[in-house]
Parts: structure tokens; sequence; C-alpha cells
């Protein structure tokens, strides 16, 4: 009877069931990338499990079509075979919108999902929900289900750590670009309802990797930890027993502002505030200065022992504060204010016993002391990440290659040599999910205005790419080392040399692979050259930007050179001009790489580079701002926390 009962639980244990609801679908459309149907199939291939719809799904997403496929597919056609649909009755939708009550219901094809997944879970599957819909969220708990939802970003997450080999990557970025695509609709309905709650389901994995909350039921825990992780649950606004409020007395109240930090940040992802991202820094500052003089004053009469139990509450959302405020201070240049933000946010993670953040804040610190030479103390602090990453079990191979440089530069090639097998051997067999880490590590160095040692990252990841055969990721890959070309101004030199020289031992490749790989470096070559020569036509009088430029088209900021009168030369990259300089007047925005330039709604003018910035920028044109005002300034918050979030 004992081996019938486990034959029965395991697939309940080993398998989830995943009803998806039309959003999710939509999602799928918009973004995928070709060849998403063989990653889902190899995803989904244990135990045949499909996807369960009901039929309202299909009407819904009828006429979806893949958007970035050639031919544009249409989306049911083409995934038919993955699917399972059932049809739910009529009166069953009725009783479970009475239950709900009328006007708080989801629609009918909602309510038949969740009809579904409740009929499963009756069943005795593991049953999840894959929803951006929040109120299917609220109201299965009023109907009394105990399903699991998800948003479909998660659940596209969740498919890649079943995927193998170039499917996981594929699955990642798709998941990364639909958690962008929820962040932004969220906040694009924020004057229509209250999405604080919805924001708050949403960022509460993005912002970083919480610590457990929720008591074991055999657990024993002291008192002080017991209101730690009820004053947390509250902030978070989770519904607390009275007798567990009262026990905090005063302390739900003085630190209700640091309970509107994670929605507070939450407006990061509105790209629409985001024109000039100094004046955003200085508003989150003021944030965080009120929030401090706050909870300070409230705190000040409180005994010791009752401000110690706040402050261990509050570390977490003050540690996200300071992390976002200091990606911020570093996107716009201001380095040792960002290594100010990134120290108090490793302090306030050991207080929430966050190694998550404690792992990211140290390599933010590692990349600061790199940019500004310290090259012993960048490896300590990279190497410091790679401990704290291997107690975790978290991705390493960005802070071990880091490290790995920063001993080299250092002078330390033993231990250099050591850092760089570690990674080899992290990455030999697993290229596909190497690519990913090695471009963030990339396009940090750029922007730190380390673009020689971006450069050999990115040759690096092109050989994994190729390896992994994954063609789009060849693609993005040979855009960025177009990008870097530019940056990687100068000579290269005997340092450069050397580099490259340790890096060639992170990935093993055989001939066939290291002729693919040269290829594509002399295609990206030939278009440098070419981005080098002087520009075909020059205007001395006012043009309009639309002259020049495709309307919205991206300009990439390399980095700026400001001159004793308060003069800017901001040298960027346009992906089919290559390397130009703008020269701004003064009190213009503050420039740093990594930033987006978008030139519309003012004229400018266009001379050729001087030999002298030409050799030195790798330039071959400068460009004169009529209204600097008129610029679109952007940084991709959104990215660079998702990135953070999955690395």
């Amino acid at each position: 009877m004992r081996k019938y009962e486990m034959l029965v639980l395991l697939p309940k244990v080993m398998t989830t069931t995943w009803v998806v609801d039309s959003n999710a679908f939509i999602h799928l459309g918009s973004l995928s990338p070709m060849g998403l149907i063989e990653s889902l199939e190899n995803a989904l291939k244990d135990n045949g499990i499909k996807l369960h719809v009901t039929s309202g799904v299909h009407d819904e997403v009828r006429n979806v079509r893949f958007q970035k496929w050639d031919g544009r597919p249409n989306l049911l056609s083409t995934i038919s075979h993955l699917l399972t649909t059932v049809t739910i009755g009529e009166g069953e939708i009725r009783a479970i919108a009475q239950k709900i009550g009328e006007k708080a219901a989801p629609q009918d094809v909602d309510l038949s999902l969740m009809v579904l997944a409740a009929r499963y879970e009756l069943e005795g599957r593991k049953v999840v929900l894959v929803t951006d819909d929040f109120k299917m969220t609220t109201t299965k708990v009023k109907a009394g289900f105990g399903f699991e939802t998800c948003p479909p970003s998660t659940f596209i997450n969740r498919l890649s750590e079943s995927a193998s080999n170039k499917h996981t990557t594929t699955l990642r970025t798709l998941s990364r670009h639909i958690r962008a695509a929820e962040m932004r609709y969220a906040i694009s309905r924020s004057a229509e309802y209250d999405i604080q709650a919805k924001l708050t389901w949403l960022v509460d994995s993005l912002l970083t990797n919480r610590p457990q909350t929720k008591v074991q039921e055999n657990s024993i825990i002291s008192e002080d930890d017991s209101m730690v992780l009820t004053l947390m649950s509250h902030m978070r606004g989770e519904k607390i027993k009275k007798s567990r409020l009262k026990k905090l007395g005063r302390l739900p109240e003085i630190c209700k502002s640091v309970s509107e930090i994670d929605s507070q940040l939450a407006t990061l992802l509105d790209e629409k505030d985001m024109s000039d991202i100094s004046i955003i820094y200085d508003q989150f500052l003021e944030i965080l200065r009120l929030t401090l003089e706050n909870t300070g004053v409230g705190l000040s009469p409180l005994e010791d022992s009752i401000s110690v139990i706040a402050h261990r509450a509050m570390a977490g959302p003050i540690s996200r504060l300071e992390t976002v405020l200091g990606l911020m201070a570093n996107l716009i240049g201001r380095d040792q204010i960002a290594r100010l933000h990134f120290t108090r946010a490793l302090h306030q993670a050991s207080l929430s016993n966050d190694n998550s953040a404690e792992i990211r804040t140290l390599h933010h610190l590692g990349l600061l002391a790199l940019a500004e030479g310290n090259f012993q103390r960048s490896a300590e602090l990279f190497e410091a990440a790679d401990l704290q990453a291997q107690v975790k079990d978290a991705p390493r191979l960005r802070h071990v290659i880091a490290a790995g440089l920063s001993r080299h530069l250092s002078g330390d090639d033993t231990n250099a040599t050591s850092l760089i097998q570690s990674a080899n051997d992290i990455i030999e067999g697993n290229e596909n999910l190497a690519i990913e880490p090695l471009l963030i590590l990339g396009r940090s160095l750029m922007g730190i205005d380390r673009p020689w040692l971006a450069m050999e990252i990115f040759d690096e990841a092109l050989e994994c790419a190729i390896e992994a055969e994954l063609p789009n990721e060849i693609f993005r890959i040979k855009g960025l080392l177009l990008l870097v070309s530019t940056a990687a101004a100068g000579q290269d030199n005997e340092e450069n040399i050397a580099i490259r020289g340790l890096l060639d031992r992170l990935n093993s490749t055989d001939v066939k692979i290291d002729k693919e790989v040269n290829e594509v470096i002399s295609t990206v070559e030939k278009i440098s050259k070419e981005h080098l020569k002087p520009l075909e036509d020059t205007w001395k009088e006012w043009r309009p930007a639309s002259d020049l430029f495709a309307n919205e088209r991206k300009l990439d900021v390399l980095r700026s050179i400001s001159d004793s009168e308060g003069q800017t030369l901001v040298i960027v990259h346009h992906n089919i001009l290559g390397g130009l300089g703008l020269w701004m007047p003064a009190n213009t925005p503050e420039f740093a790489p990594n930033q987006h330039i978008v030139i519309s709604g003012t004229r400018i003018k266009v001379a050729d580079a001087t030999a002298e910035l030409a050799d030195k920028h790798n330039i071959r044109g400068v460009i004169a701002i009529e209204n600097p005002d008129e610029l679109d300034i952007s940084v991709d918050i959104v990215e660079a926390i998702i990135e953070e979030e999955n690395n």
C-alpha cells in the first residue's frame, strides 16, 4: 500500500499543471523570437506536459500572430500541439462570479480559467494559473481557491529552468522582455486605478530576492524575530492578526514611509519621466532623506531593543532604494556618490540577511574600484561576491571573470590564471548559459569606460553564441562589437594583448568555431572602417535633426568630456552612422556611458571632426545642437533592474 501511495504522489511533486490566460499568449505573440516553439517543446518535454486553456482563450487570441517571425504566422495554429483545451460550462462561470461578487469578478474567460485551475487542484495536481491580471490573484482567495498564480514573465522563467542548452537562454531572454512589458503596462494604467498592490506583486521578485518571512510550522524563533517578520509583512500590505499587530506598538506608523519605497521605486519604470535622470536621482534622494528622517524621529524616544526590530525590518526596502540610487548615480557619472550608496546598500542588506542583495552590491563596488584603478580592492570585492554566490548557489560567472581581470591588472597573474580557469569550468558545456552574464559584464565595463576590457568579453560571448548555434545572439553581439569598437579609441597595446591571452582561456574552441568567429570579427572590422570615414555631407546652417537621423533613432553615449568653459563634447555611437560628437553648451544634463539619446524637435549643424578628435575618439563628425532642452535622454532602468534579478 505504501509503495502504491508513493507512486501516486510522485507526479504531484514533480510536475506542474500550467493554466494559461490570453494575455500570456499575446505577450508571446508580440515578443517571441524565432525558434520559440522548439524551446517550449524542450522545456515541456518531461511527462508530456502541455499548456491548459479554455475555449474562451481561443476566441480571444484567434487573430494573434508572431510579430517577429518571418511571415508572421498565426499563434494558435503554430502552438496548437502544445495546448490542451477544456470547455467550461456557463453555469460554473456564473456560480463563481456570484461567489466573488459580480462587480468584483474578472471577465468570463478569466473566470473559466479559474474554474479549470480549481478543478485540477481538486484532482490533487500542483496548479499554477499564469496571468498578469492581478484581479485573478486577489479574487481567487475570496473564492476559496488554493492554486498558485504567477505573471507570464515568471512562467517563462520557470520553464527555462526545465529547458536545456540554448533553449534556456532563449526563454530567459524572453522572460526579461515580458517582465519589462508587464511593468510598463501597469505603470501606464496608473491614472485609471490604484496599481500599488499589483506593482508590489510584480516588483516583489524584481527588485530583490527577499528573505523568507513565513515561519515553518515546527520552527522555533525568538520573540524579536517574530516581531521583525510581522512588521515586514505589515509593510508589504499583508493582513496581520490584531494580536500580533498590537505587539508592534507604534512601529507600523513610524515605518509607514518605508512601506511605500517599493511602489515609489516602481515609478522608475515610467519612461516618460526619464528625460533627465539627474532630476529623478535628486527626487529619490529626497525620498531617502525624508524616510530616514521620519523614522529616526519616530524611533528616537523608543527603547534600543524596539528600534533594532524596526531597523531590521526596514533594511530590505532601504537597501533596494540605496542600490537604485547607486545605479542612477553611476549612470550620470557620479562615481564617488555611487560608491557611497552601494556601500550603504551592502550594510542594509547584511541587516536584512539578504545574500542576493549583498552579492549584487559587492559586484557594483568592485566595478567602481576597478574604474578608479584600485585593482587590489576590486579583486577583493569581486572575490567576496563570488564567495557569497557559492554559499547561496547563485550564478558566479561575472564575479569570477571580473576578479580574474582585477588580479591580472594588479600584477597577480597566478591568482588571475586560477580564477579564469574556474570560469572556464563554469562555461565548458554550458556556453549558451554563459552568454548573458558575459554581455552584462561587458556592458558594465563599458559603463565604467573600460571599452578594451569590454571588447575582449564580447569576443568570448561571440564564441559561446557560435558554439551554441544561436543566430539571434550572434546578431546582437555583432551590434555590441560595433559599439565597443567606437568606444575603444586609440591603438591596441601590450596590456590589452596580455588580457586577450588571459581571457582566451575562458572557452576552448575548435578550428571550425575559430573560423566562424574570425568571419564575424572581419565583418565588424570592415563596418568599423567605413564608420571612420568623414561624413559625406556637412551643414553650416541649422537644419532639422530628422535630415540626418530617422525619427526616434537612438544614440548610445560612450563618454563625455567637459572643457574649462563648461561645454561638453558627448561621444555617441549610431548603429548606422558610427561614432559622432555632440557639442553641448553649459548647464545641460549630465551624460555618462550606457545612456541613450534621441535627437528630435531641434535643429542641428554638422561639421567634419578634426583629425585630433577623429583619432582620439573614433568619431567621423561633430554635431552642434541648437536647443539642448529638446534632447530626449533615456536610461533603461527596467532592463538594469531585471539584469540585477537574473544575475
